[in-house]
């Protein structure tokens, strides 16, 4: 490192990943601060040089689960609440299993620290070549290769600045990039802070460049479609075990619950509603497809609440339900007025752990230690869903059913298979408790808008029930969290055809461009910069 550089050594840099964790934490809902991001960013620079001075990969594996672990406990900790109830087991179970996941949860920064270590351990790489090429791709390689239980991209930490996040118009793994890319620059600057001011210059002109990128996006004159009246019902249902199914008082008495809100819906609706919906898990268990099968879910009663709903309204009703089709099913159910005809879409990604449980056949004991396990089979791809408005337009929307809002690749698969005008979310994250939790979901399908140039609408059954349009930006204020609660939303819809750079190209030309930037840098022979470390 440079004499002068403003860049202070620090003696025991693994303690550094405390503060990096915490900033993570900030980054992230419910604080939300971007800066915070940047920061966590450049300092993981920081520590990722040290790991390639120092070399080792025992510290390099040391450094990888301990990042993890504090990640998980700083930001993810309202998993402990998911692994204690869907596990049912008592407290010391349900923290083994939690220290475990901590522990590799977030594996990814193992891909840029073993990556880092490697290649400079084969090659001499100038520290313009580590900074600007070699991490920037790594850490968008980790959000490529490395799936996850509850995925978190790099470009998560930046999405709640509406400037910046507007790159994700490219697919977050982008956001991600530039991200890193731009405080390598600014790590690169203080590296070289010696040679005065005007050497500043040609770092900050690739960043400034990027915020204008993202202020024309952020000024972009999006086609609208229809604009229709929704009315977001949030029961507030709280999670059910298995046990619960079985009594009848508190099934009846969740039953009526919805019929009362969504009555209560229609008639405080300060115009005609073009859609009424129901989040998922608003009556657990329960379904509307009659079958013959011993396994059947269907319930009359739900289908007398289903039905008198979209009689009185005149409008036609998502819900979410439990069916049984070859298999249980997890499943969104559009119900029309018109002779009350239904459609149903099958959630496609399953939950692991919440909805089927990976290697159960193989590892048959699993049952035991997560009893409330459900075990879903999944949908396939299908076509958009369609309703008619009170003004008789055809409207359609993309479907999606809680998990499926955080994989940005299976929404761009959906919308290029069957182009619709907006995306509908029903979720329950009532399994967590946490209002952390909540807020990190709901952030997902704020980036998931930005990259498919589409409004999101997402409706929870405790909440957070909100919406964003096609920037990211909130189009109705959250209703309150774990209460009964009604949203009324003129959503403006966008064309059919709307596209964006991510849904016409998708992640693609990116990772290839990483791939040879790796490939440039492991090949490419360079002396060692004698002046910097």
């Amino acid at each position: 490192m440079r004499k002068h550089s403003k860049i202070p050594e620090i003696k025991y840099p693994l303690l550094l990943l405390f503060p990096v964790a915490g900033l993570f934490a900030l980054a992230l809902e419910p604080f939300g601060f971007a800066s915070a991001g940047f920061i966590c960013i450049f300092l993981l620079l920081y520590f990722t040089k040290q790991l390639t001075i120092k070399s080792s990969w025992k510290y390099t594996f040391l450094s990888t689960l301990l990042f993890s672990s504090l990640v998980t406990l700083t930001s993810f900790y309202w998993i402990w609440n998911a692994i204690r109830n869907i596990s049912g087991q008592g407290v010391f179970v349900s923290i083994i299993l939690f220290l475990v996941y901590a522990l590799l949860s977030f594996y990814k920064i193992g891909i840029v620290f073993f990556g880092s270590v490697f290649l400079t351990k084969q090659r001499t790489i100038k520290n313009s070549h580590f900074f600007l090429l070699v991490l920037p791709s790594l850490f968008l390689i980790s959000d490529w290769i490395c799936p996850m239980v509850f995925p978190v991209y790099w470009g998560d930490l930046f999405r709640n600045n509406i400037l910046w996040r507007q790159m994700a118009r490219f697919g977050v793994e982008v956001l991600g990039f530039v991200s890193i890319f731009s405080a390598a620059l600014l790590y690169l600057m203080l590296l070289k802070s010696d040679k005065g001011i005007r050497h500043y210059f040609s770092y900050l002109i690739p960043i400034f460049c990027f915020f204008l990128i993202n202020l024309y996006f952020l000024a972009e004159s999006i086609p609208q479609g229809p604009t229709i009246h929704l009315a977001l019902i949030q029961p507030n249902t709280p999670y059910a075990k298995r046990e619960i199914q079985e009594n009848e008082v508190w099934m009846t008495k969740t039953i009526q619950s919805v019929y009362d809100i969504g009555q209560e819906a229609i008639r405080n609706a300060s115009k005609p509603i073009d859609l009424l919906v129901l989040p998922e898990s608003a009556i657990p268990f329960l379904g509307t497809l009659d079958s013959q099968n011993p396994h059947t879910t269907y319930s009359k009663s739900f289908v007398d609440v289903t039905s008198n709903l979209v009689r009185t309204s005149n409008t036609p009703l998502v819900f979410n339900e439990l069916v049984w089709d070859k298999g249980t099913r997890n499943t969104l159910t559009l119900l029309h007025p018109l002779n009350l005809s239904s459609e149903r879409r099958y959630k496609q990604v399953l939950l692991p752990f919440g909805e089927y449980l990976p290697g159960e056949k193989q590892l048959p004991w699993l049952r035991n230690i997560f009893p409330e396990t459900s075990n879903h089979i999944p949908g396939e791809l299908t076509d958009v869903l369609s309703f008619q408005t009170k003004m008789g337009e055809r409207v359609t929307f993309s479907s999606l059913i809680c998990y499926e809002i955080l994989y940005p690749d299976f929404l761009r698969k959906i919308i290029n298979h069957s182009p619709s005008e907006f995306v509908l979310n029903l979720t329950n994250d009532s399994w967590f408790e946490s209002l952390t939790e909540s807020k990190q979901h709901a952030g997902a399908g704020r980036l998931r808008s930005i990259e498919s140039g589409r409004p999101v609408v997402r409706v929870a059954v405790t909440g957070i029930t909100t919406a964003f349009d096609p920037w990211g930006r909130e189009m109705m204020g959250e209703l309150q969290t774990f209460q009964k609660a009604i949203g009324y939303l003129d959503l403006p819809t966008v064309e059919k055809d709307r596209t964006t750079p991510y849904i016409e190209f998708g992640p693609g030309p990116w990772r290839i461009m990483v791939v040879f930037l790796l490939f440039f840098v492991f090949f490419h022979k360079s002396r060692a910069d004698s002046t910097i470390k």
